[in-house]
């Protein structure tokens, strides 16, 4: 953002994406305005969720907006952490925005508790047990450089890694 404009995504392949991410710190400069901007592309790309990482901010900000919640816009949580996830697990059909047009089912817990702040520096935590939880878990991974290849047998992901290559090498943006 800034000078160089608004945010564009960052595509798998690129280091950014496993870059573990720094704390924000109060009065970070900048920080609306980020949130603002991924708010933008991510309901221009019709995203559930966008982590910094994948507009190539090393910031602890994920975005979620679960289609199930009748929100008016995406929930910003700045330096989220899973203080809990449930031992049940369920398999779900996961895509990503840094992975256009690719889907696979994933693995995850089925219930999380997530502790964040707001964009008023205000400590929140919510628990859930459904898409909102699954998504929060999704784009939390982002901020340690996991990404959800990275829940995928081995051939699977070759798969998918293959996939993205042949994209890029046939000089689509993918």
């Amino acid at each position: 953002m800034g000078a160089d404009g608004p945010p564009r995504l960052v595509f798998y392949g690129d280091e950014r994406l496993r870059r573990k991410c720094r704390d924000v710190v109060p009065g970070d400069p900048g920080l609306p305005e980020l949130v603002a901007g991924m708010a933008r592309l991510m309901g221009r790309h019709h995203g559930v969720g966008l982590a910094a990482p994948q507009v190539g901010d090393d910031r602890r900000v994920v975005l979620v907006a679960p289609p199930d919640r009748d929100w008016t816009e995406p929930l910003a949580l700045i330096n989220p952490v899973l203080a809990a996830v449930s031992d049940a697990t369920g398999l779900f059909e996961e895509g990503c925005l840094s992975f256009p047009g690719i889907y696979r089912l994933v693995r995850r817990p089925r219930a999380a508790t997530v502790r964040y702040v707001d964009l008023d520096g205000v400590a929140r935590e919510f628990t859930d047990d459904g898409l909102l939880a699954r998504i929060a878990l999704h784009e939390i991974d982002h901020l340690d450089g996991v990404l959800f290849v990275d829940h995928l047998s081995p051939w699977t992901r070759a798969g998918v890694d293959l996939r993205m290559k042949l994209r890029s090498w046939g000089g689509m943006q993918p």
